[in-house]
């Protein structure tokens, strides 16, 4: 079962009374009712009070102490708390989770920086409610307006930058390590986590001892949210992330499996490293097939969100998901998602850069270059040449639009909107590599929903919000070392994974299944975009979509993906266009 909650916060005179019959409705439990605030949260959302007028709604974990979710804090940490606030929160423990600080007339709402439990809003009136789903708000009578086509055109366009708004009017989120304090009805911001709080190196640190800090770090998280869990499943690509992962749940001593899908083509097929980690670790693995017969173009991927995610390559990835969870009685999935991110993978210059600016031409910026060079094959003048480029630049990381298949008005319009977020406002000292860093975290934000998460939790481990305060504090130039890509993590785990998975340095892709699915539902895929409601309200290029889905034309790996991005997008607007028309008629 999924956690699930509803914040209510403000003033009304029936706030009580209207919060038991949402209660009734939604099958929710009122844990908490004062004269500014309501919580409902179901059986597997805990309400964890601080004191009278503090409370945290989620999973918590300790920083310190046994590796497992917390069921009441003790004496001493509710004084330290209630003395230090959401800040001493965010130093003392860690989680997926909600906190509430009511002082007087006002409210602090806090999002763990992790994303790992969502919080979407919306307002009527006094009222603000803040819930886990869309559903809930539309249960308090705070449901949807339609869809917000400007607003779907900017996510289109944006490229995964996560935002406050959604697709959905009225409907908005607050993002991961955000706070907010609402007083009378007024929103102003608040003092939230920031990843450049946790960018600076551990001085004279041992290459050895970073490896073993991220290994001790990232095995308690695991195991951590292996606690709240009894059969968790594993997706499992048989690639260094989801492989650490299941090597952890291994050392938790977990009862999990593991699932791996394959392409018919070798390049999406992993099964041979999936088997021989599941051999090392004694877990039973399942291995489906990408089935063109599960890909139905009309049916949505995130059709309970306020926005699309996916593409419609993934239907048979979250089909076979649910059917293994069944089989198995699966209570949680993990995933290896977010890894790359948090592990600093990269084929840029950007560690080059890093290293000279922070400590000169050197050695050691020598070392960093060929570590580039043996990884990315790019020749020592290329990689130079690239380097200085970025070390002349501002920090900042300029996050990128995505204009494909874009209708050229909506691309004019956004030209000048930036895409900005608080994480990416990097200080004026700062190294590009960290931003670069940050920026990779925050890609990985808007994926952590799918399908399969709404009848079991999915648990996202490695981007928890140790490890990522851990990964932040290794300089990029030693995520190169050896000219090997997420060297820090693969010299944590050395010992736990086969030499086959550690040293493998070609990651698999379902890129060959989106072909497929091209080749075979050219005609379908054609209709349903030109004449769609994407198209209809101005937001895709039909000429540059008839061109690419010619009869006679072989379309790329990425026009592959962002046409089954677009697809799935336009089955999602007839999701939510028609639940808005049923709810007015």
């Amino acid at each position: 079962m999924r956690p699930r909650y509803l914040i209510l916060v403000g003033q009304a005179d029936d706030s009580a009374s209207s919060a038991q019959r949402i209660a009734d409705a939604t099958g929710l439990r009122l844990a908490r009712t004062t004269p500014q605030v309501a919580v409902l949260v179901n059986d597997a959302c805990r309400c964890l009070d601080i004191d009278a007028n503090t409370l945290v709604v989620g999973t918590l974990f300790p920083r310190h102490g046994p590796p497992r979710a917390i069921t009441t804090f003790t004496d001493a940490e509710r004084q330290a708390l209630a003395r230090g606030g959401s800040q001493a929160l965010l130093r003392s423990h860690w989680g997926g989770y909600v906190s509430l600080w009511m002082r007087g007339d006002s409210v602090e709402i806090l999002r763990d920086p992790s994303a790992a439990l969502p919080c979407y809003r919306s307002e009527a009136g006094a009222i603000a409610a803040f819930a886990s789903d869309v559903d809930l708000l539309t249960a308090a009578g705070m449901g949807p307006r339609g869809i917000d086509w400007e607003g779907l055109g900017r996510m289109l366009h944006s490229c995964g930058l996560p935002s406050v708004a959604t697709a959905l009017g009225g409907i908005t989120t607050l993002p991961a390590g955000a706070a907010i304090v609402r007083k009378g009805g007024i929103e102003t911001e608040a003092t939230g986590w920031s990843p450049w709080t946790f960018v600076e190196p551990h001085a004279d640190e041992r290459p050895g001892d970073t490896a073993e800090r991220l290994r001790r770090i990232v095995e308690t998280c695991v195991s951590a949210w292996a606690s709240t869990c009894r059969r968790p499943l594993v997706s499992l690509s048989g690639g260094l992330d989801s492989s650490i992962v299941a090597a952890c749940l291994a050392q938790a001593g977990s009862d999990a499996a593991c699932l791996t899908l394959y392409t018919d083509d070798p390049a999406g097929d992993e099964r041979g490293y999936a088997a021989a980690l599941c051999a090392q670790l004694g877990f039973p693995l399942a291995e489906y097939r990408y089935d063109m017969a599960g890909v139905d173009l009309s049916r949505a991927l995130g059709a309970h969100l306020p926005r699309p995610i996916g593409r419609a390559e993934a239907q048979p990835y979250e089909a076979a998901h649910r059917e293994v969870a069944a089989r198995m009685s699966t209570d949680a999935f993990f995933s290896g998602n977010g890894g790359d991110n948090v592990f600093g993978f990269s084929q840029s210059a950007v560690a080059l850069a890093d290293r000279a600016l922070h400590e000169g031409p050197g050695a050691g910026a020598f070392a960093t270059l060929r570590d580039i060079c043996r990884q990315t094959g790019a020749g020592p003048l290329r990689v130079t040449r690239a380097a200085m480029a970025i070390a002349r630049q501002s920090p900042a990381y300029r996050w990128k639009p995505s204009p494909a298949f874009l209708h050229p008005d909506l691309v004019a319009s956004l030209r000048d909107l930036p895409l900005a977020h608080p994480w990416l406002e990097a200080p004026p000292a700062a190294l590009p590599g960290k931003a670069v860093h940050i920026a990779g975290i925050l890609r990985a934000h808007p994926n952590l929903e799918s399908d399969r998460s709404r009848i079991a939790p999915l648990v996202n481990p490695l981007l928890s919000q140790p490890i990522v305060e851990t990964c932040l504090s290794i300089p990029s130039w030693q995520w190169r070392t050896g000219g090997r890509d997420r060297a820090v993590a693969r010299a944590a785990f050395a010992n736990s994974l086969p030499a086959m998975v550690l040293d493998r340095k070609v990651k698999g892709t379902p890129d060959p299944f989106c072909g497929e699915i091209i080749r075979h539902k050219r005609r379908e895929l054609r209709e349903r975009l030109l004449d769609g409601q994407l198209a209809g309200h101005g937001l895709v290029d039909s000429g540059a979509i008839e061109d690419a889905l010619r009869a006679d034309r072989a379309t790329s790996s990425a026009e592959n993906v962002r046409l089954l991005e677009l697809v799935n997008a336009e089955a999602w607007t007839t999701v939510w266009a028609s639940s808005v028309f049923a709810r007015h008629t």
